[in-house]
């Protein structure tokens, strides 16, 4: 049986992309009122959640790896553009690229019988290299090949252990945000949203109790949407803020 049904997974991903946007309407409208400060805490459970998911689609036997590269690097490509007029004053490349270097290391790792170990080891650090530079660093990396290792191994000490290392790469993606606001009450706030975000993604009470039947998004919707939210909260700043 998957870990997740697709009604889950799709149910996930919707919730993914919310918090996405409520997160993204907070970095631009912060400067505005530190209130929407909240939103990014909120925001906490996207890249958790999309993480996740990126991870549970490359653990499927029958997942087009080549595909799944090719879709990510175009995506991510086209919606540079945009998410430097989003944030012209962010020195890392956008997320899409962070999940496009996940699923690099993912494709060299699973053709380790098949490429010659000094190509695995360019291949790594090409795909390295992007990750290190875009959204999230190497922690967002990290996290996603834990939950991929965490949906690969059987039920037992050793994924027990690899769920708990989920957990605490979980809350060093987010370390910046808490360093930044330790000491503060937006602090606790933002421990309470990642620890709610990742409860609900391991916890067999979380998700996988979830029965909501959702029909799954086609795939160019999916991707078009990130690029496209970015256009609509500009042109939202631009009328408000100018």
């Amino acid at each position: 049986m998957p870990y997740l049904t697709s009604s889950q997974t799709e149910w996930l991903k919707w919730l993914a992309l919310i918090t996405m946007v409520i997160d993204h309407v907070g970095i631009v409208f912060q400067q505005i009122d530190p209130i929407f400060l909240v939103f990014r805490g909120i925001g906490r459970f996207s890249y958790l959640a999309f993480g996740f998911i990126i991870a549970l689609n490359l653990s499927r036997d029958n997942v087009n790896l080549s595909a799944y590269l090719q879709w990510m690097f175009i995506t991510a490509l086209l919606s540079e553009f945009c998410f430097k007029a989003f944030q012209p004053n962010y020195d890392r490349l956008n997320v899409l690229f962070q999940f496009f270097a996940v699923v690099g290391v993912i494709w060299v790792y699973q053709h380790r019988y098949t490429f010659h170990y000094l190509l695995q080891g360019m291949l790594y650090a090409i795909f390295l290299f992007i990750s290190y530079h875009a959204d999230y660093s190497l922690c967002g990396l990290l996290y996603c090949v834990t939950c991929y290792f965490f949906f690969q191994l059987k039920p037992g000490r050793y994924k027990s252990l690899t769920m708990i290392g989920c957990v605490l790469m979980g809350f060093f993606v987010n370390h910046r945000m808490l360093e930044d606001l330790w000491g503060t009450v937006l602090w606790s706030f933002i421990v309470l949203s990642i620890t709610f975000t990742l409860f609900y993604l391991f916890y067999p009470q979380g998700i996988r109790r979830s029965a909501i039947k959702i029909r799954r998004m086609k795939k160019i919707v999916f991707y078009a949407f990130y690029p496209l939210h970015l256009l609509i909260i500009m042109t939202i700043k631009h009328f408000f803020i100018g």
